[in-house]
């Protein structure tokens, strides 16, 4: 069962669907043949919710995670979705409203509270949302449903149930890191991350977490900060949502779309303010590539070169090619 609901977005209509979970798997409906030596499980990760109570999520990036299951055997497939047990979901869902910010949906305070009790509330700090609605990857043994912020949270591959949250800022520098990790053969995740260091410099972390330990101990328990690459801007950090690695360099491409960390900082005092309204854009500082090599890692300062403004999302690609490294991506101009 699904329901459309309307959402007034950038002047005009965009319409999302919201869809319910399944209490078991339903078999899919193929279209051509599937080999019958083809096995496994194709999980993905989207956005299934987009209204709570009567209050709706604004934004396509704003809708609550929810865990989609392909299980393939014998020419057969299976499907299988349940939505991810996140605190902003599980608020959401016994306060029947939108409880926590999203990207481009601002939560109020809880209308039942009195004025003491919302003045105090807002001098906890920013609450940063856990939903984790963009990818989903393994570390060790285990799999986690991600987003941008610095949590993370363990789902069973099997039932799809949700199992923990984890906060990576308990073991690592990193105020987030994206949903588009690269990972080796042998388990090793690198990822990327902005973070504040000595005498609150703004700078990028690259990470490692290694693969599943002999001693069955958890690896993100052993990750560590690689090597730190440095922010053209003290209090603005490019917006990141991939980036590219080599067999022995990473490629990070640090684009004109930033965060106003002041905006975001102070946000929490300013009604209806979201992600979105602390984005900017600084086309005159164009767009800069920096490089680091892997072993040993180290950010190769004389390597950093400025190019013409423009805007990414995703790294295609990126490889070594007779002494060059050729990087791949997909780029846009302009802040819209």
């Amino acid at each position: 069962m699904a329901s459309r609901v309307e959402h007034p977005a950038a002047g005009y209509k965009k319409l999302f669907e919201t869809v319910e979970e399944l209490n078991e798997p339903i078999p899919a409906k193929v279209t051509g043949a599937i080999p019958s030596w083809l096995g496994g499980s194709l999980l993905r990760l989207g956005p299934g919710l987009f209204e709570v109570g009567s209050e709706p999520f604004y934004h396509l990036f704003d809708g609550q995670a929810l865990m989609h299951k392909f299980d393939l055997k014998n020419g057969h497939v299976t499907y299988n979705r349940k939505f991810v047990r996140t605190d902003a979901y599980v608020r959401a869902m016994t306060e029947k409203r939108v409880v926590i910010t999203e990207f481009g949906t601002a939560a109020y305070p809880d209308p039942c509270k009195n004025i003491f009790s919302r003045f105090f509330t807002y001098f906890k700090g920013i609450e940063v949302t856990d939903n984790c609605l963009v990818n989903v990857y393994p570390i060790g043994e285990d799999f986690y449903a991600v987003t941008e912020t610095n949590y993370i949270t363990k789902v069973d591959p099997d039932s799809l149930e949700t199992l923990k949250r984890v906060d990576l800022c308990d073991h690592l520098s990193v105020n987030g890191v994206t949903a588009h990790p690269h990972i080796e053969a042998d388990g090793t995740v690198y990822n990327i991350g902005n973070c504040f260091g000595k005498n609150m410099t703004l700078a990028y972390n690259i990470i490692k977490i290694p693969p599943a330990q002999n001693d069955q101990s958890d690896p993100i328990a052993k990750s560590q900060v690689l090597v730190q690459l440095p922010s053209s801007e003290r209090f603005k950090p490019s917006y990141i949502h991939s980036f590219g690695m080599t067999d022995n360099y990473f490629v990070f491409v640090e684009q004109p779309v930033k965060i106003n960390l002041l905006k975001f900082l102070s946000s929490w005092s300013i009604r209806g303010t979201n992600y979105m309204d602390c984005f900017e854009s600084n086309e005159a500082m164009g767009t800069w590539f920096h490089l680091a090599s892997k072993d040993p890692a180290e950010y190769l300062s004389s390597h950093k070169f400025r190019t013409s403004a423009f805007n990414l999302f995703h790294h295609i690609n990126s490889y070594e090619d007779q002494g060059f490294i050729i990087v791949d991506v997909c780029t846009w101009k302009g802040w819209s």
